[in-house]
C-alpha cells in the first residue's frame, strides 16, 4: 500500500521492485492518494481520499483490522502482539482517553498548555532489591534505579491493556467516517482494509511505503505511527520486505530502521497524546 507518495514518478528506480513483486510474483499493489497519478494507474486499486485526512483512513484501518473475523480467529495474530508489542502491558488505571474528557486525555494542565504524563505510565512489579548499596560508579546508581517489570495482561482482556485502550480509542474510526471524513467510497475503504488482512500473517507479509507526502504533514510523527501500530497488529513487522517503508531520498539513514525484520520486543503500538500542534495542512503527492 502506498500512501503519501507518488512513487512512479518521483521515485521511479524504487517503484521497479513493487511492479516486480506484481508481475513476477502476484502482489497487490494499492495507492491510497487525493490524486490519480501514474502511480495509481500502475497500481491495482486506487482509494481516493481528501488532502489531510490519512489518519482517519489509518485509523479506520486499525479498527476494522482488530475486529474482523480473521485477526480474532487466526491465532498468528494475538500470538504477535502479545509477544513482541506492548499490547497487553497494562497502563496506569487513572489513564483517561478522550472519549472520557471531551477530546483531551488525562492529566493536562489547568491553564491547557500541557500534559503532566504520571497517568501514562505502566502499571509496574515492585522494584528489585538493588544489587549495590553503596553505589561507587555511574553504573551502580543506574542499578539502584531499575524500575520494577511492567504488568502484562497476556489475554488482552484487561480494559488497562494498552490493546483494549486502543480498541476503544479506534472504535469511533467506522468505514462510514471514512466515507464522510475521507470521501473515499466505503466499498473501496473495505477492499483496501480486506486486502490488507489477506496479505497478511504467518506466511505472508504486507508493506506500506510513504513519502514527504505524510513526513511534511504537521501531524506527519503521528500518521506514521499510526501505519506502524497497523502493521504490528497484522504482525508484519517481522516479515521480509515489510513494516513501512520511506521512499525518500536518505537510504542510508532510514532504510536500517524500517526495512530490517523486527526481532526484539517493539513498543509499536502504543496510544499517545499530540504534544504539538494538532491541525493538518494539504498536502500534494510527492
Amino acid at each position: 500500500m502506498i500512501m503519501g507518495s507518488n512513487m512512479a514518478e518521483c521515485h521511479p528506480v524504487a517503484f521497479r521492485w513493487p511492479l516486480k513483486a506484481k508481475t513476477d510474483h502476484g502482489a497487490v499493489l494499492m495507492h491510497v492518494d487525493p490524486r490519480f497519478t501514474r502511480t495509481s494507474a500502475m497500481c491495482d486499486i486506487h482509494a481516493p481520499i481528501r488532502a489531510g485526512s490519512d489518519i482517519v483512513f489509518l485509523g479506520a484501518l486499525i479498527s476494522h483490522v482488530i475486529n474482523s473475523k480473521r485477526w480474532n480467529t487466526d491465532p498468528f495474530f494475538k500470538e504477535y502482539v502479545v509477544n513482541y508489542t506492548n499490547a497487553a502491558t497494562l497502563v496506569h488505571p487513572d489513564f483517561k482517553d478522550t472519549d472520557d474528557l471531551n477530546g483531551l486525555f488525562s492529566g493536562m494542565s489547568a491553564d491547557g498548555k500541557a500534559y503532566a504524563n504520571a497517568t501514562w505510565s505502566y502499571q509496574r512489579n515492585p522494584a528489585p532489591a538493588p544489587s549495590v548499596t553503596d553505589p561507587k560508579t555511574f553504573t551502580d546508581m543506574l542499578l539502584q534505579r531499575v524500575p520494577g517489570r511492567p504488568k502484562t495482561d497476556p489475554t488482552l482482556k484487561d480494559p488497562h491493556t494498552v490493546f483494549q485502550i486502543v480498541k476503544r480509542h479506534y472504535r469511533r474510526y467506522t468505514p462510514e467516517m471514512v466515507e464522510k471524513v475521507c470521501g473515499c467510497p466505503k466499498e473501496k475503504f473495505l477492499k483496501v482494509a480486506e486486502t490488507l488482512l489477506a496479505n497478511s500473517g504467518r506466511d505472508k507479509t504486507s508493506n506500506i511505503t510513504y513519502a514527504v507526502g505524510w513526513t511534511q504533514h504537521t501531524v506527519g510523527v503521528q500518521i506514521i505511527r499510526c501505519a506502524g501500530m497497523l502493521q504490528a497488529l497484522l504482525g508484519t513487522s517481522a516479515g521480509p520486505a515489510a513494516a513501512c517503508w520511506p521512499s525518500a531520498a536518505t537510504p542510508r539513514s532510514r532504510a536500517p530502521r524500517t526495512s530490517r525484520p523486527c526481532t526484539t520486543r517493539c513498543r509499536a503500538i502504543s496510544i499517545c497524546p499530540t504534544r504539538g500542534r494538532t491541525t493538518t495542512r494539504s498536502r500534494t503527492s510527492s
